[in-house]
């Protein structure tokens, strides 16, 4: 079997795992229902992404 090299970058977040890395990230910093709430409130396109 031929090795390919290459780089792969895809979103993960909600399609490959079901959850979001930065809610999981924030849940182990102490911080989970902050981040869970900024990240809904970006999703529905309530916050500017860099102020998210």
């Amino acid at each position: 079997m031929s090795e390919v090299k290459g780089l792969l970058v895809m979103d993960v977040d909600s399609t490959l795992v079901q959850e979001e890395v930065i809610d999981l990230l924030g849940e182990e910093a102490g911080v989970g229902q902050e981040v869970a709430e900024i990240t809904e409130r970006a999703m529905r396109g309530e916050l500017d992404f860099r102020q998210a």
